[in-house]
């Protein structure tokens, strides 16, 4: 039997379709970032960061010098997951004025643990490298994105929520900005009685962090020629929050079954749990196909 791949039957899509010319904007402003995730927010914090050094710059922006758009009700509304956080990162991006205890964590990492699955079996294994998290902190990312969220606007960034974008706008061969997507249409594309067209935004920067396979991203890749020697690549996900009646103590990831082991499968992945708290999980599992 002929094995069947998603990629061989991809969902109709032209990336023409989603790049226009910029025309007379309804938004201006200096550097637009698009998406309010982790990557997104600490770009914005640390542009306000360069900015405050630099009040001639940030004058030359226009009124709104950095503006954050996000699909969103409001940041952090998309990120469903619990993750293990290095705090490094963030000690670098706040430069050591914000101390670890203020972070929104819900702790550090005392206890971990690695398994091997068979269907019958749990073995316990050295951790690997990539899984070692002894002395790293347990975080809500929908906690932490609303938390570097407040960090952004203080820092003078301008957050839009439940504003996606839609368009790349280009023009002889340089992104100018964005056209972010009407509001109040139906599920059929017909206008509703809360109908909004939407608004052109355009800017001196435009910074693309949307996440995982955003289309944007995609499109500025192949148009620019922008794609490396080493492309990225992508895991199926499944992530679950759980609220639980005894609180868990450690991490743990796992390896193997369900996945098939054997060579000609392809296949490869594990599952991880986090605890968030006294009463709740996050339980994921990412699965791997090799072709």
């Amino acid at each position: 039997m002929t094995p069947l791949r998603p990629s061989d039957f991809p969902p109709p899509f032209s990336p023409g379709e989603f790049v226009a010319a910029p025309g007379d904007p309804e938004i201006e402003v200096g550097v637009l970032i698009v998406g309010a995730g982790p990557a997104g927010l600490a770009c914005a914090i640390r542009l306000g960061q360069l900015l405050e050094d630099a009040p001639e710059l940030a004058e030359r922006l226009g009124e709104v010098p950095v503006a954050v758009l996000d699909k969103g009700k409001q940041a952090g509304s998309h990120l469903l997951s619990g993750a293990v956080v290095n705090p490094r990162s963030l000690r670098a991006l706040f430069r050591d004025r914000i101390a670890t205890h203020d972070m929104p964590f819900y702790g550090r990492v005392e206890h971990e643990a690695v398994y091997y699955l068979t269907s019958r079996r749990a073995m316990r294994i050295p951790a690997p490298p990539t899984m070692r998290n002894h002395g790293n902190y347990v975080a809500s990312l929908s906690q932490l994105g609303r938390w570097l969220a407040e960090k952004a606007e203080e820092g003078g960034a301008m957050i839009l929520p439940e504003t996606a974008a839609e368009k790349l706008l280009v023009d002889h061969g340089r992104v100018r900005g964005v056209r972010t997507g009407d509001k109040g249409r139906g599920r059929n594309g017909q206008e509703l009685a809360n109908f909004e067209p939407g608004d052109e935004v355009q800017a001196r920067v435009t910074v693309l962090a949307e996440g995982t396979q955003g289309h944007l991203t995609g499109i500025a890749l192949d148009r620019f020629a922008l794609e490396g020697d080493n492309p990225q690549v992508w895991a199926l996900g499944v992530k679950e929050v759980w609220r639980v009646a005894k609180p868990l103590d450690r991490v743990i990831h796992t390896m193997g079954w369900p996945l098939r082991g054997g060579s000609k499968y392809r296949e490869f992945g594990g599952s991880f749990i986090y605890p968030m708290g006294e009463d709740m999980l996050t339980i994921g599992m990412v699965v791997g196909l090799y072709y």
